[in-house]
Parts: C-alpha cells; structure tokens; sequence
C-alpha cells in the first residue's frame, strides 16, 4: 500500500470525523441500524471480541485483520463451528492501515486485541479515520498514550471502551453503592493482590538463554508487529502471546490485571494522581529495567480530596499476601493472595480477581445482615452485564456513553502504568499530574512519553 495515500486518506476522514463521524444519523442509518464491526487481532484474546460483538445481536462482522494470517483463518473457522455467522467472504486483512483504506465507508467501529505497546496507534488511526474504537486492557503502554486517547475522544466525539469486562457488571455498580453508602466508613487503604505471573503459560516465559536475546530469522510481519516501539531482533519468545514479560511490549501483571482486580476502588475512590508512586520491594530474575518482576510491593498515595481522606493504596504480585489484615477480617480466614481489600474504619469491602468475582464485606457475621438490606440501586445497569453491548448501544444512540470510555479508563490505565513504572526503575517516584512529569525522577521522562518510531509517528490532531 502506497503509505502516502493512506495517511492522506486518514487525514481526510479525520476531518470528517471532527464534524460529523461516518456513522450517524446524518449519514442515513437510523438508531436501530445494525454496526459494522472490524476486528484488528482476532486470535486468542481476539476470539473474546468476537464473541462479545456476537452477544450483542444486532451487529455485523464487517472485516477482520491479524498478522498472523493463517491464525486468523483457523479462528474465523473455529467461530463459525460454534455457530457465529461470519461470512465466508468476509474480508480478510494483514495490515489494518490496508483494511482502513479499502474499507473504510464499510466500518461504523473497530475493536482492537492487539500487543500492549501496539493499542495507541491503531486506536488513533482508527479514530482518526472516524472509528468508534474499543480497546483491550491496558488501554496504552504509556502515560502520554492515555491522555492523547482521552483527548482524541472528545476531539473526534467518538464512541469508545476499553474492553476490562467487569466494569460493565452489576457488581462493580454495587460495589460503588455500597462505597457510596458509607457502610465501609472512610476507607483510608486499599489492597490489590495478584497471584501470578505464572511463569510457563502461554502468557509469561522466561528467556531461557538471557539477555541479549538470540537473534532469530524474523517472520515478514515483524516491522508492523513492532509498530511504534524501538525496533528489537525477533525471537519467538516474544510473540503470539508472551511479549508480556517483556516492558519493550508489555505492561506485566500490573498492566495485565490490575484494570480489573483495582477497577473496583480506583472508580469508587476516585484514586487518580498519586502524589507519589513507590516500589517497596521486587524480586527479580533478571534487569529489572527490561524484564518484568517474578513478585512485587508497589504503593501509591493519594492526597485526600473534598469526598474522601488521603489513601495509600497497594498492589501485590507473586502469590503475596497484604501486610495489613483487617480488624474485621473472620478471625481464622487466610488472607487472599489474588483479589482486593477496601479497608475502612467501619468495615472491609472485598473482592475476587474481578469486581464481580465474590463481592461481599469482608466480616461474614456482618456481611449476612447487610445483605438483608443492601443499599438502593442509584447508577444505571448494562444490557447483558456486556462491555461490548454497552459500547455498541452508545454508538446506535440506545444508551450512555459506555462507562469505562476513554475518558474513565484512561485513568484507571494511567494509575496502572505508574505502577509498572516503579516497578520497572525502582524507588520512589514523585508525581506531577498536572504537568505529567516526575520532579524527582526526570531520567524516566522517556518512559512517559516513549519515543514513537520513525515511519509509525502519530498524525497530529
């Protein structure tokens, strides 16, 4: 594809975009017309988009595209054995810039199950030529990527949603009454707790040889696959799936999960722009600069605001228990290595992995009298508990905007991202919001705002 003719193609529809996006009523669709869904990474992690555009009932599957072209075959195959009506000539791409140019009047919204460090840029391309977009967790690999999605959201006045399920759940909605309800009191430490990574799925891996990795013949999408990051030798270590580990390409445990196990109390709390973010310990098997750690303590503190006193909050990684056990906690329960605390000086809320995986207060004597008179219901619920229907009615004009839009989940993303930055340098970092830097730590500045590589700069909006 002539790559000049793409970016002048986007701009076009960017411009377009700004005044009226192609899917609208303007365009002669009405309310109740059926979406035209592209889908950019369809294996894996992709099959849940698919699936989850499919439970909406009331979509079209428009194209899809994987560099992995004979991975996107098996799963197109494999969806239709389970009875998804995908085409069979439904339009096949490798590169999504080639899918956006030939088919752009074609496609109303995009979904995006891609690498961590590949979200950003095909998310604003698509945006750019007038996509509603709905993005997999962690929404960026970098703080200045989140802020520029939110920004592209409102710029282009977009529908968009990044794909953590749970926040699109009765549950999470509960949670936040219940917090609201003031039944847990002023809740001054929360806890986040993971058990894994386990190392030897598919998902994480350790180099066997070390670093520097050894160099391997690089399969012809691999430019595309790097897409903005610095350019590394191929080994098969890195992908389809286990690029986690790696922070060139991943976000880690912390990136990976913590938009769901602390989706729950940062969009309760309201826990964004930490004064300070700290790694209180790691262990770890190799440079902790390049490879994620096999366990870690990260602390964020959060000053107090005019709906809650200053809070520090915890994440935990490696099958670690919290260091504080709650006063409420049933005498004899173990602590959780993988879910969430809320602890307040009234009572403990608390969660599995998820916001709707177990919630309940953490004090069984109190939590069998509380769910006798639970507080009302006051924040509206999801068509099928489904993140992609929510998203998809945003976009026909049948409901609200979705609830972990940009706007919402780019926060959440960033809490994630100065987690895994301390993590990753180590130490405590002090953290200006407002202007998006560390006073005291400006040797991390290329990590907040990564370079962008050349060939795969981002268009100016």
């Amino acid at each position: 594809m002539d790559r000049r003719k793409f970016i002048k193609g986007v701009g076009l529809a960017a411009g377009a975009a700004f005044v009226m996006p192609r899917f609208s009523i303007a365009r002669g669709r009405d309310l109740n017309s059926r979406v035209n869904v592209a889908f950019v990474g369809t294996a894996n992690i992709g099959e849940m988009s698919i699936n989850g555009v499919n439970g909406d009932g009331k979509s079209n599957f428009a194209a899809f595209c994987d560099l992995r072209e004979g991975a996107m075959r098996a799963t197109l195959d494999k969806m239709r054995k389970k009875g998804i009506d995908i085409p069979q000539n439904a339009p096949q791409f490798v590169d999504y810039r080639q899918m956006l140019d030939k088919m752009g009047k074609d496609i109303d919204a995009v979904c995006v199950s891609t690498p961590d460090h590949s979200h950003f840029k095909i998310a604003l391309d698509c945006m750019q030529a007038g996509k509603h977009v709905a993005v997999q967790k962690p929404l960026t690999h970098n703080v200045w990527q989140c802020r520029e999605l939110d920004r592209a959201r409102k710029h282009y006045k977009l529908q968009t949603q990044m794909l953590n399920q749970g926040h699109a759940t009765d549950s999470i909605r509960m949670i936040r009454e219940w917090y609201d309800s003031g039944v847990c009191g002023d809740v001054r430490e929360v806890h986040v707790m993971c058990s894994g990574p386990g190392w030897g799925n598919i998902y994480f891996k350790k180099p066997k040889e070390g670093f520097p990795l050894n160099k391997e013949p690089a399969p012809s999408y691999w430019d595309m696959w790097i897409n903005q990051a610095a350019m590394r030798d191929y080994n098969s270590i890195y992908e389809p799936l286990s690029w986690r580990g790696f922070w060139d390409f991943g976000t880690g445990m912390l990136g990976d999960w913590f938009c769901h196990t602390g989706d729950a109390p940062v969009w309760s709390m309201e826990l964004y722009d930490p004064v300070s973010v700290e790694l209180i310990d790691a262990d770890c098997s190799f440079d902790q600069k390049v490879f994620i750690p096999n366990g870690s303590t990260v602390k964020w503190t959060f000053p107090a605001t005019s709906k809650r006193p200053e809070c520090v909050m915890y994440w935990y990684d490696g099958n670690r228990e919290p260091i504080t056990r709650p006063k409420d906690f049933d005498a004899g329960r173990k602590l959780p290595t993988s879910g969430m605390l809320m602890i307040g000086d009234k009572h403990t809320l608390e969660t599995g992995p998820r916001p709707n995986i177990n919630p309940r207060m953490s004090n069984t004597e109190f939590w069998l009298e509380f769910r006798k008179n639970r507080p009302a219901k006051t924040l509206p619920r999801v068509r099928k508990d489904s993140v992609y229907c929510e998203w998809l009615d945003a976009i026909r004009g049948e409901g609200p905007e979705a609830s972990s839009n940009f706007g919402v989940s780019s926060r959440l993303t960033e809490t994630a991202l100065l987690g895994t930055l301390a993590q990753r340098f180590g130490g405590k970092i002090e953290w200006d919001a407002k202007n998006m830097r560390s006073p005291n730590r400006p040797e991390i500045a290329d990590y907040i705002k990564e370079p962008e590589r050349a060939g795969w700069l981002s268009k100016a909006f």
